[in-house]
């Protein structure tokens, strides 16, 4: 009898450490998981978002190399995107054909492709021993984006240099993580079907609404739910899964998403509030879980397949809820006779929690795009007719100017109309670009264009220079620049070139801890006569202006002569965040 119970116990313990041993697991593929889906969403650039992939999965399943491959269409051809070791022989230009090793047979064939030892087929060997170490065990997923029409986007491989058995679930992690890459590099195509600005605020919605979790990777719902339900499958140990949606009008629900069961017998299928252990539970807004009753719910689906019915013994059913709003469930079916255990029932919960929110993600996605749709349309309008009263002020200006005989109104009236004709092109700008926002180089090119245009003397001839700068600043910044650029580019003509016949004006602006540098060099001899790094002091309306508007932004303004280069240097430095307002006295 102590013997039995001696062993009895060490099963029980054996059990509790393997049941310890795989949460500790599954929490940990969770951590990778979120690790790569915010990779994924945030800013980082492609190539770096691949290579840091590599490496989370290379660190979680152990393995010594891990290699991302991306299909072309049009060449028909594989080409190496990242890795997180070694490279082959032709290093990151390495291509293959399809059906061309292993990761061209996976692209060919579309299905997974698990090998011990994959340098005993030929077939596969002439890919590994492409790389100077030899790797023996292999798995290769493909990448496929499942919406409208399946599209192949690549293929990601594991390898190990000994040979290796891979387990479902570690497959199961790599196609999860597939799936976030064809999802992410599908947004990118879709992003670039549309302006470039547009793409940067569909990004920043779905960044607003990302969550740590598979499903904020994407905005393709039902790409979402097909995860869900096939990953609470594989974790729960159950064998099929259902996701319903509540449709709030007719209070029926419908399959949105399955595993494991007959696409004809969900398709088309409905059930009423109150029916079946689905709508039950959407009823109460509760958990619910039952052993064999489908034999006597006369309105369980499940029962119509007789087939089905006789391999599935329990279910656990779980409302999707956001804010208290019931928005459908999500249904385990398992062929076990006994009750989920708590862990898989709170499993199955945190799935039902991940999908409520990507359905609500989606809802609200759809609102806010039509809602900034909307807000573009009308800014741009604005920024048009602002544009066009502008113009007619220039115009009168310009007759005004035509008409009067003294010349030094004459001056005065072509510098205001450089600067409303400055203005006026800069709301042309926001009127085309984004409404929002404009790269300090577009800037720079409007404003040198217009004083190019009416400030230059007829006899001299001035080189115009902007240098590319990607730097993108907000709508206010944008025109009090080009009021400050439209002065400078002004005083370098007027000033800095006064009494020669030829030079050169640059302009350049670069990024430096948050602060935006902007700088205007011409080859005139204005400051000659002043020590490198000393100001201007003479106080015209021109450096009053740039040094008044520059101070709106939080920014200064330096002027000074560089004699090692014999060149003028008109420079403003401002803050790239907006700066905070001032806090009144006597308030916190």
């Amino acid at each position: 009898m102590l013997a039995l119970t001696r062993g009895y116990q060490s099963v029980v313990d054996h059990l509790s450490v393997e049941r310890l041993t795989l949460a500790q697991q599954t929490e940990q593929r969770f951590l990778s998981l979120q690790r790569i889906n915010g990779v994924s969403n945030s800013t980082m650039d492609l190539d770096q978002t691949l290579e840091v992939i590599t490496k989370v999965v290379a660190e979680e399943l152990h393995a010594d190399l891990c290699t991302i491959f991306f299909y072309d269409e049009l060449q028909r051809m594989l080409t190496l995107r990242a890795t997180n070791g070694p490279r082959p022989l032709g290093g990151m230009h390495f291509t293959l054909r399809l059906d061309e090793g292993y990761s061209g047979w996976v692209a060919n064939k579309g299905r997974p492709l698990l090998v011990r030892d994959a340098l005993a087929d030929p077939h596969f060997s002439t890919e590994v021993r492409t790389y100077s170490s030899e790797y023996h065990g292999l798995m290769a997923i493909p990448i496929i984006f499942f919406g409208n029409a399946e599209r192949l986007i690549g293929v990601i491989s594991v390898q190990t240099v000994d040979p290796r058995e891979f387990s479902g679930q570690e497959r199961n992690f790599v196609e999860v993580v597939a799936g976030i890459v064809a999802i992410n590099i599908e947004n990118g195509r879709l992003y670039e079907q549309t302006d470039e600005q547009l793409r940067r605020k569909v990004h920043e919605l779905a960044t607003m609404h990302r969550v740590s979790s598979i499903i904020a990777s994407t905005l393709n719902l039902d790409e979402v739910l097909q995860i869900i339900a096939t990953q609470a499958v594989h974790l729960s140990g159950a064998e099929r899964s259902c996701i319903f949606e509540l449709d709030p009008e007719k209070r029926r629900l419908h399959v949105v998403a399955h595993y494991g069961l007959n696409s004809a017998l969900v398709r088309g299928l409905q059930l009423e509030v109150g029916q079946c252990c689905a709508g039950r539970s959407v009823q109460t807004g509760r958990p619910s879980m039952a052993m064999d009753c489908f034999h006597n719910d006369e309105h369980c689906f499940i029962s119509k397949d007789p087939g089905v019915s006789s391999e599935i013994h329990s279910v656990l059913c779980v409302p999707l809820q956001v804010k208290r709003k019931v928005l459908g469930c999500i249904c385990i079916y398992s062929s076990h006779r006994h009750l989920l255990s708590p862990e898989q029932m709170q499993l199955v919960i945190t799935f039902a929690n991940e999908a409520a929110i990507a359905i609500e993600n989606a809802q609200l996605y759809e609102e806010t795009r039509r809602g900034l749709e909307l807000k573009s349309i009308l800014l741009r309008e604005l920024h048009h007719r602002v544009k066009n009263n502008l113009a007619t002020v220039a115009g009168i200006l310009s007759l005004q100017r035509r008409r009067t005989r003294s010349p030094e109104v004459r001056q005065t009236l072509a510098e205001s109309v450089n600067r409303v004709q400055g203005l006026a092109a800069t709301h042309d700008l926001l009127a085309h670009e984004d409404v929002s926002e404009a790269r300090v180089e577009e800037v720079a090119r409007k404003i040198v264009g217009v004083a190019n245009a009416n400030l230059r003397p007829p006899d001299t001839h001035i080189t115009f220079e902007v240098e590319p700068c990607p730097i993108v600043i907000p709508s206010r910044a944008v025109t009090i620049l080009a009021l400050v650029l439209n002065e400078m580019v002004s005083n370098a003509i007027k000033h800095g070139m006064a009494g020669l016949r030829e030079g050169t004006v640059s302009i350049r602006g670069r990024e430096e801890h948050g602060i935006v540098i902007v700088q205007v060099i011409d080859t005139g001899t204005r400051l000659k006569q002043l020590e490198p790094g000393e100001e201007e002091s003479s106080e015209g309306l021109g450096l009053s202006l740039i040094k008044n508007l520059i101070g709106d932004l939080g920014g200064t303004f330096a002027l000074w002569h560089k004699g090692d280069t014999d060149r003028t240097v008109a420079e403003v430095r401002f803050p790239l965040a907006p700066p905070r307002p001032k806090s009144q006295p006597g308030k916190q």
